[in-house]
C-alpha cells in the first residue's frame, strides 16, 4: 500500500503541474495571438517581446509533453502495483 500512497501522490503533484503549466500556455497563448494579429495587420508591435513569448511558449509545450509522458509512465507503475 504504501508504494500505492507514493505513486498516487507523486501523479496528483504531476497533475497539478500539468494544470499550472496549462494556465501558463493559456495566458501566453493570449498575448502571442494579440501581437500576431497586430504583426497580421502590418501595425507596429513589439517584435522582442513577440520572440519573447514565443521562446517561452515552446519551453512550456516542452515541459506539458515531459510531464504528461512522466503522468502516462507513473499510471503504468500505479497498475501494475495493483496488479
Amino acid at each position: 500500500m504504501r508504494k500505492i500512497d507514493e505513486l498516487t501522490l507523486e501523479i496528483n503533484e504531476a497533475s497539478v503541474e500539468l494544470e499550472n503549466i496549462k494556465n501558463q500556455m493559456s495566458k501566453q497563448f493570449k498575448e502571442i495571438w494579440k501581437l500576431q494579429c497586430r504583426k497580421d495587420r502590418g501595425a507596429d508591435y513589439d517584435r522582442v517581446k513577440y520572440e519573447d513569448l514565443m521562446y517561452n511558449h515552446k519551453l512550456l509545450q516542452m515541459k506539458r509533453r515531459q510531464l504528461i509522458t512522466h503522468i502516462n509512465y507513473l499510471n503504468k507503475e500505479f497498475f501494475e502495483v495493483l496488479i
